[in-house]
């Protein structure tokens, strides 16, 4: 097995380690890195302990051991016995250390797009921009240095046209004082509306044609966009626990009396079901058809458990995160937070948000011990923490809340 000798190598980061390494490199054929095109080594992990290694065609059987513990690998061609420490594991690429040295060898998926006939180079920069591995060379470390500092200065140049733009409106807003009276009255308007919209919302509708799943290799499938939007950074609608309308708002009021009874809308005399999967409550069901559900509180689980998340990225404006499956398919889930009792939406849009999304299931827990306050679960994702205070690390998490308060809604299929 090829290897290189690094004497710099830097681990800043935890992001590339993969949640599943048994999963990983049972599902893909691996080849060793190596600078010389005409030695091809490859890598077939076949079962949970037998490894076939194939050198430019010539196949010939090997031992392989996961160590948990450590996180490392052991292989055994009989001849030697090697102990190999994982450094990097994904859907790319491994980067194995054989223990008590500084010497790295890589095994490259032979289907990944990202490092397809890559150079040792392509390897270095792949490492440190999606690993934070850092085993670049002085030169490329400058080179580096360098691209963040040009960055740093767009984003200066950015924020101080933005700023030049709002004292031009200031000037204008100034010199034409004739129409102060008039925006003063379209402000007071624009209030009013506002406050109307609270109560009110306006209800989106997903194109038939949007309405697609991704199989993420777990028990169900997952919807590419929530309930109400039409591509996946789109909040989508805001639901009650088991409010198919999207339109019941509280009006102001956390009273738990007044709210019991319409999460879900039942008769005073009906007890709280404990799901609402599948049922006539069932927000997804009801707004995109018999073949979609509400997840359940362990499909829920199942998901946090066995997928990837990625720490949030801006697409078309939009905070979200990027969730991979065991199968290397993913979804998007936008920071859509969620709607108070009192109609307002907050953090929406702002990288501190939370994304969110109802389970059908119940949970025992209750808010203040109060029998009408008995709570929902729902899945819960983001980069702050439970205070709502920025951290830049992922909290994901399976969370109880209230039933009134408006979540955003995905929904799955069985497969």
């Amino acid at each position: 097995m090829k290897t290189y000798l690094i004497n710099t190598f830097k681990k800043t980061t935890t992001a590339g380690q993969h949640l599943d390494f048994i999963s990983t490199i049972k599902s893909q054929e691996w080849v060793v890195f190596n600078d010389d095109k005409n030695y091809v080594e490859k890598f077939l992990f076949v079962d949970d302990s037998k490894l076939l290694v194939s050198v430019n065609g010539k196949s010939s059987y090997s031992k392989w051991e996961y160590i948990k513990i450590n996180s490392s690998l052991v292989i055994d061609d009989e001849k030697n016995r090697y102990l190999l420490n994982i450094v990097v594991c994904n859907k790319d690429i491994i980067v194995l250390n054989i223990d008590s040295t500084d010497s790295y060898s890589f095994l490259v998926n032979s289907k990944s797009s990202s490092l397809k006939d890559a150079t040792y180079e392509d390897i270095q920069w792949y490492l440190i921009r999606q690993c934070g591995i850092d085993v670049l060379t002085d030169e490329q470390r400058d080179k580096l240095a360098e691209e963040k500092r040009l960055e740093a200065e767009r984003k200066k140049k950015e924020e101080e046209k933005r700023e030049k733009e709002q004292r031009k409106l200031v000037k204008n807003i100034l010199i034409y004082g004739s129409i102060v009276l008039l925006i003063i009255i379209g402000v007071s308007s624009l209030q009013e509306y506002s406050e109307y919209k609270k109560y009110h919302p306006t209800i989106y509708t997903t194109k038939e044609e949007n309405k697609t799943a991704i199989d993420l290799g777990l028990s169900v499938k997952w919807a590419t966009c929530n309930i109400g939007a039409n591509s996946p950074e789109e909040y989508g609608n805001y639901y009650g626990w088991g409010d198919v309308t999207g339109q019941n708002v509280t009006r102001g009021t956390e009273n738990a009396y007044e709210n019991d009874y319409e999460f879900p809308p039942r008769k005073t005399t009906d007890s709280l079901p404990s799901s609402i999967t599948n049922g006539p409550f069932d927000m997804a069901k009801a707004n995109w058809g018999n073949k979609w559900r509400l997840p359940t509180k362990i499909e829920a689980e199942e998901l946090l458990s066995k997928c990837k998340i990625s720490r949030a990225v801006k697409i078309n404006g939009n905070y979200c995160f990027k969730i991979t499956g065991p199968n290397g398919n993913y979804i998007y889930l936008p920071l859509a937070d969620l709607r108070f009792y009192d109609g307002k939406i907050i953090s929406r849009g702002e990288q501190w948000a939370d994304a969110t999304i109802w389970t059908g299931d119940m949970s025992d827990m209750r808010r203040y011990g109060d029998e009408h306050e008995q709570m929902a679960y729902a899945l819960d994702i983001s980069e702050a923490d439970n205070s709502g205070l920025w951290t830049g690390k992922l909290r994901c998490e399976l969370d109880v809340g209230v039933r009134w308060y408006g979540r955003p809604v995905r929904a799955v299929m069985d497969k």
